[in-house]
């Protein structure tokens, strides 16, 4: 028995995943104006909102760069301090811990990926300090991978020696796989019976109806994923 925690930071919309090897929880920390409409939780956050548990974060409005900058720094200081006292309230502090957290896209515009580079680093620093050293930090691309060969079986294409290659039912290959496919990787994993995935095979219609796959669950499935894939 152990505590694994799996991890997806975002400034808007950070997933935690966190078990203490009986019982398993989902986070979602985001804006109340993205979850919440006039009449209450938008439709993705009302879907899911028996299994994921929203915590609201604010940012804070600023006048000049410099302020900004501090300002900023607070604002993550304070989630990131939400989001560890989630991890602490939820293990079992007498098990070992480990925790997968998601890198870096370096396709974000490169002010968006230095304010993500500020939070991500004070949350990494919080974990190690204050939960578990044993820290794996995985890049999107390996999350997509891993995403795959955790459902889909290897295939050979080597002609003289073995060469394995992993793709879905559709013949996508794990280091192309968008959201979407991510999300598949749960859906047919037959392995996983809880309620997350159980609930993603339920709703699987409305959730392919769209091109792109919508918050929460877009972040969700990822920390979720980096549970599954530690845990195997």
């Amino acid at each position: 028995m152990k505590n694994i925690i799996g991890l997806d930071p975002s400034l808007i919309s950070t997933a935690l995943s966190v078990s203490n090897g009986s019982t398993m929880k989902l986070f979602n920390y985001c804006r109340e104006t993205s979850a919440t409409g006039k009449t209450g939780l938008k439709k993705w956050f009302k879907m899911s909102e028996d299994y994921v548990t929203l915590r609201y974060i604010e940012y804070r409005e600023f006048e000049s760069y410099s302020e900004g900058e501090l300002i900023k720094l607070k604002d993550y200081d304070k989630i990131s301090d939400m989001i560890i006292h989630d991890i602490e309230t939820h293990i079992d502090k007498s098990q070992e811990t480990i925790i997968g957290i998601e890198g870096y896209s370096f396709n974000s515009d490169a002010g968006d990926l230095i304010d993500l580079v500020t939070f991500s680093t004070l949350i990494r620093k919080k974990l190690y300090d204050y939960i578990s050293k044993d820290i794996t930090v995985l890049s999107p691309s390996t999350l997509k991978l891993e995403s795959c060969k955790l459902t889909y079986p290897a295939i050979d294409i080597g002609k003289k020696k073995p060469k394995l290659e992993y793709r879905n039912y559709d013949g996508i290959a794990g280091g192309n796989f968008t959201k979407r496919e991510m999300l598949m990787s749960i859906i047919d994993n037959t392995n996983l019976k809880d309620e997350w995935a159980e609930h993603l095979r339920d709703v699987k219609d409305d959730l392919l109806s769209i091109k792109k796959v919508e918050k929460p669950y877009e972040d969700v499935n990822d920390a979720y994923l980096i549970y599954n894939i530690l845990n195997k």
